[in-house]
């Protein structure tokens, strides 16, 4: 599976219907599947990112970015690229929060699709195995570079369309000391 074929498998469908469409198919064709959604989620991982996720849904901690870059990608490959260009632009998008958070299954699909069923101690060790291989989607920690300011002021300057839309929130990242910030 290519870059552009996975956009073609996810964009506009729910994570029901892409699990249909793979299952199935041949193992390492849900394991490129799996490694095409990694790379683009870790791309989506930033600050600015998260912020805006933050904004939409009154706060957001690493699962809430991590289901809303699931449910980012389910809008397709142009909603995805134009978010993470400019993160205000979420404001443009009819967003459930309850439909994010049932996004956040797209980072398990492959696992699901591939692991063995059964709950004995074989299918689990094969699930661990596989998880291991698979890599976990989402934040491994916070990601790179400096906390931004999260004021009032720069929310308001930063993500003008967001904060008309949601208002301003205290504390849109959460899960995180705020020691360190940067303007």
């Amino acid at each position: 599976m290519r870059e552009h074929q996975f956009w073609r498998l996810v964009a506009g469908r729910t994570v029901a219907e892409i699990g249909e469409l793979l299952r199935g198919r041949p193992a390492l064709e849900v394991i490129r599947f799996h490694h095409h959604f990694r790379r683009l989620h870790v791309q989506a991982c930033r600050w600015d990112v998260w912020t805006a996720f933050g904004l939409v849904l009154g706060g957001a901690g690493a699962g809430q970015l991590r289901d809303g870059v699931c449910w980012l990608m389910l809008r397709g490959r142009r909603a995805y690229h134009r978010t993470l260009v400019d993160p205000d632009v979420l404001a443009g998008f009819p967003a459930d929060p309850l439909e994010i958070t049932r996004s956040g299954e797209l980072a398990g699909l492959a696992l699901r699709l591939l692991a063995p069923p059964g709950t004995g101690e074989v299918a689990a060790a094969c699930r661990d195995a596989l998880a291991s291989v698979l890599g976990a989607a989402g934040l491994q920690g916070s990601p790179p570079g400096e906390r931004p300011a999260l004021d009032a002021a720069t929310l308001a300057r930063c993500y003008p369309r967001l904060t008309a839309r949601y208002g301003l929130v205290t504390e849109p990242i959460l899960g995180l000391s705020p020691a360190r910030t940067s303007r």
